[in-house]
């Protein structure tokens, strides 16, 4: 498949197609798919051999004579003269497919970067999450325990309102109980008051009585009457 896409990107007939740069202009070209080309000193067969270039290697296109030779100018600056049918004006398809591949094992690899990056995160929101939890959970708990602790703090104040109230009501009762004691204290005096008036009373009749039952008798003595 990345070949197929590589054929319709380069173009078909590329890898063997001849090259004619612009005249007088110094662009840079590829070598074709042979594997090793000669440059010369100059253009014929009889001129001594510079150095060779490998399949893809770029150069500098320095002049073209039309005629089928093409002066370059290596990467390492070795001038010389090459056939121009050798040339092409782009990577030929290995070069590209190396390419190709060096891009996709550079994504494979930040794929894999990011994929180990987002099971790191989704570990850490995991961890997160649980604390969360936790502390939602201790929130929970605290709370409940601030409850108690206010519940336990309204007690004293609870029992020591109905302290109060007990000692308020305790009070009344004794006042109520003070006064039904004075008022027996003074039923009783009354009773008493009553009981010795009776009893003056009482005494007055009898005294009264046996002065009457006296003069009787000490009229019946004078009138001879013997009891």
């Amino acid at each position: 498949m990345l070949i197929l896409l590589l054929g319709l990107i380069v173009g078909p007939g590329l890898l063997l197609s001849a090259w004619s740069p612009p005249a007088g202009a110094q662009t840079t070209a590829y070598v074709s798919d042979e594997l090793e080309i000669a440059v010369r000193r100059g253009k014929t067969f009889q001129h001594r051999i510079l150095t060779f270039l490998e399949s893809g290697d770029p150069v500098t296109v320095l002049e073209d004579d039309g005629e089928g030779y093409t002066r370059i100018r290596t990467q390492g600056g070795t001038e010389g003269w090459v056939q121009t049918r050798y040339l092409m004006d782009r990577p030929h398809a290995r070069v590209l497919l190396e390419e190709a591949r060096t891009r996709i094992e550079s994504l494979e690899a930040a794929r894999d970067a990011l994929r180990e990056e987002s099971a790191e995160l989704k570990a850490e929101r995991d961890r997160q999450a649980q604390r969360a939890s936790a502390l939602s959970d201790r929130v929970g708990e605290l709370e409940k325990a601030l409850e108690d602790l206010r519940t336990l703090a309204a007690d004293p104040l609870e029992k020591a309102r109905e302290n109060e109230e007990l000692t308020a009501r305790l009070a009344q009762e004794q006042d109520r109980v003070r006064q039904l004691l004075e008022e027996n204290r003074r039923l009783r005096e009354d009773d008493r008051k009553d009981w010795f008036l009776y009893g003056a009373g009482v005494s007055i009749g009898c005294l009264l009585l046996g002065i009457l039952l006296t003069r009787v008798r000490l009229r019946r003595r004078a009138s001879g009457w013997i009891d």
